[in-house]
């Protein structure tokens, strides 16, 4: 007997190791302190909030307290190890004091810095003694990772008050539970409803939004091409001054400065993209630049720093005047650049037809395109974004290109890349234009000068937020920024949304095995071909020799098709990136009489205003729970994509038919 205890002894110990295997195999997920214990922030948790400053944290006995005297969205974060296609159950004890607005104090799941997703529990506003609330979800295929989030707010769902939270579990979710939200890459369509969620009437309204932004659309887009393009002559026939012109375009601004105000209040801006301006431009303010983009909780800043500069100084602005951030008024004021960018690109655009011998109607009747057309009012009046910005700085490096300016080309190129990282799209355009007119040895030298200003206005614009980084820091921010929404579209209404791949990731396979990824790359690879093409086939016009200002649209017609097709058929496209293309046709058809390329403009604005006005809706928080991705919400995606599409190939068509050719059709008319 006693020769076969080792025996059994071994057969214990390997029983005993598989038991001990299948538990460790089978253990919950590591949520470390989900007590809460510790004084201050809690140890193993971390706090990312919009106005940084404004967020108030603390724990003792317990419980953590996340608080916000003005609208905020403060998260308590912790990454977690899960496994992939599992149900896991996040709960805790919540307790109110006075929280008023968005999603108020919830539970959340906030994986949109890693990979796109966010999920949250429904929220609690008012006040309130302790609540168990629970978030049931379903992990990804590949998702290894979590970030935990005790919540004061959302995105786009910005609360005030304060929130408690105790007893935080994360653990496996028992067979048999309902509710189970999917936790998949992309854009979270699990915005959840509101405590007693949305009635299906109210569903239905959501969703004749829809209807009523297709038809908006679709009456801008006649207004244009059948009111303004086709009576364009009888528009235009009317002979006024020089004086009437600046006098009728002032009153137009001040008509088009009151349509945004009154955009503005009832919009907001979007909700995100104001939330980070505000945010943003208050911890400059209040905290000055160096740590910006280094210190905890801003890994994720992605912009470049120039914008920057002018949000901290907007900050400012707002303080001084006291404005109730939230308001109506300080929405005005963060798009007030923006808007003051379309006025210059009018003002521009309205020298250069001067210039080009264009009627003093004619004259008046381009600037009103850029300060009224469609997309342009909802960029800088509804939603806040500053691509009219960039627009502006693009269209002033390419001018004085044309006039031979070099070396300030450059600087406003590298102020252009300082506002937005899209502005490198157009590298390669103005680098063709560069070289193929380099005729003399002042021209070469003017050349290497142009790239050194444009470094040299990218590193003095980036020294203030520098701090402890290398020199060149900001690359590695373009870098990340670029690779930080892979997907296919993001809510660009295009070819490839067209199959299906808006919110789809960027590696899924689209048609013949074929992912969007490789496919968009090889679209802006012809693309970058197709720009210098343009340039190389008309360089003998496109820059001026001898003072001469011959074929100056060809620059523009090249930077406009490389836009167009990149965003067309390019992947990690935005709903607003081939915005300056609205503006540099207007810019072609000035410079060559070609009234077809107007009418490209004018059929683009009309589309893009569907594209940006459904895009800002459906983020909302009822509209992310009751229309994202319905039945109707998805024919207003296809019908918008196969729009642009059709849109680009008559602009194809238009470019291949007739070129860069002079077309005297408008300028005799001067």
């Amino acid at each position: 007997m006693r020769k076969t205890k080792p025996v059994f002894l071994l057969l214990f110990s390997l029983l005993l190791a598989a038991v001990l295997s299948i538990s460790a195999l089978a253990a919950e997920p590591a949520l470390k302190n989900g007590e809460l214990s510790g004084n201050g922030t809690p140890e193993g948790w971390s706090v990312l909030a919009y106005l940084q400053e404004c967020a108030d944290v603390s724990s003792s006995d317990g419980v953590a307290a996340l608080s916000a005297e003005d609208f905020n969205d403060i998260r308590l974060t912790q990454l977690v190890e899960v496994e992939p296609d599992t149900v896991y159950l996040l709960s805790g004890e919540i307790a109110a004091d006075r929280i008023a607005g968005g999603r108020g104090a919830c539970l959340s799941v906030d994986n949109y810095s890693i990979d796109g997703a966010y999920i949250y529990s429904d929220g609690i506003t008012g006040s309130c003694d302790w609540k168990t609330v629970t978030l049931a979800f379903r992990t990804g295929d590949d998702q290894r990772m979590i970030n935990v989030a005790l919540r004061l707010g959302g995105y786009s769902e910005l609360s005030r008050g304060t929130a408690r939270f105790r007893n935080i579990r994360l653990e496996r979710a028992a067979d048999g539970i309902t509710d189970v939200q999917s936790l998949t890459a992309g854009y979270s369509a699990s915005h959840s409803e509101p405590s007693g969620g949305i009635t299906e009437a109210r569903k239905i309204q959501l969703k004749s939004y829809l209807h009523l932004f297709v038809v908006l659309s679709v009456a801008a887009g006649v207004f244009l091409l059948f009111g303004v393009y086709r009576n364009r002559d009888s528009l235009t026939a009317r002979p006024i001054t020089g004086t009437d012109t600046i006098r009728y375009f002032i009153l137009a601004v001040l008509l088009a400065t009151a349509l945004r105000s009154v955009l503005a209040s009832l919009w907001g801006g979007h909700d995100t993209d104001m939330s980070c301006w505000m945010g943003w431009g208050n911890y400059i303010a209040n905290n000055g630049t160096a740590d910006f983009y280094t210190a905890p909780g801003h890994e994720w800043y992605d912009y470049p720093p120039g914008y920057m500069l002018v949000l901290g100084l907007l900050a400012r602005i707002v303080q001084v005047l006291k404005i109730p951030s939230g308001t109506g008024s300080a929405a005005f004021a963060y798009m007030l650049p923006a808007w003051l960018a379309d006025i210059a690109t009018a003002a521009v655009l309205m020298r250069e037809a001067r210039r080009e011998r264009f009627s003093s109607g004619w004259v008046l009747l381009l600037g009103l395109l850029v300060i009224f057309q469609p997309a342009g009012v909802v960029l800088s009046g509804a939603w806040g974004q500053i691509d009219s910005i960039l627009t502006l700085f693009l269209v002033l490096s390419f001018l004085e290109l044309v006039r031979g300016r070099r070396v300030s080309a450059g600087a406003l190129y590298g102020l252009a890349v300082m506002i937005k990282w899209q502005a490198l799209i157009y590298g390669p355009v103005l680098a063709a234009a560069y070289f193929f007119h380099i005729r003399s040895k002042k021209d070469l030298r003017d050349t290497a000068l142009g790239v050194l200003a444009a470094i040299g206005v990218m590193l003095c614009v980036s020294l203030p937020f520098k701090g402890g980084q290398k020199l060149f820091w900001f690359v590695e921010k373009f870098f990340s920024a670029a690779g930080g929404y892979d997907y296919a579209s993001v809510e660009a209404y295009n070819f490839l949304a067209l199959l299906d791949g808006n919110w789809a990731p960027a590696g899924n396979k689209m048609i013949l095995g074929i992912s969007y990824k490789a496919f968009g790359t090889a679209a802006i690879l012809i693309a970058v071909v197709l720009s210098v093409y343009i340039q190389f086939r008309d360089m003998r016009r496109s820059l001026p020799e001898a003072g001469k200002e011959n074929g100056a649209g060809t620059l523009f017609l090249s930077a406009g098709a490389c836009m167009y097709i990149i965003f067309t058929f390019g992947h990690y496209m935005h709903e607003r990136y081939v915005y300056p293309v609205i503006i540099l046709l207007l810019f072609v058809f000035v410079f060559t009489g070609e009234s077809r390329y107007l009418f490209c403009s004018l059929l683009l604005s009309a589309i893009l205003f569907l594209n940006e006005i459904t895009a800002m809706y459906v983020i909302s928080n009822l509209a992310s729970a009751a229309v994202r991705s319905t039945r109707e919400h998805r024919a207003v995606v296809t019908a918008c994509s196969l729009a642009e599409t059709v849109s680009f190939l008559y602009f194809a068509w238009v470019m291949i038919s007739r070129g860069i050719t002079e077309n005297e059709e408008v300028k005799e008319h001067a």
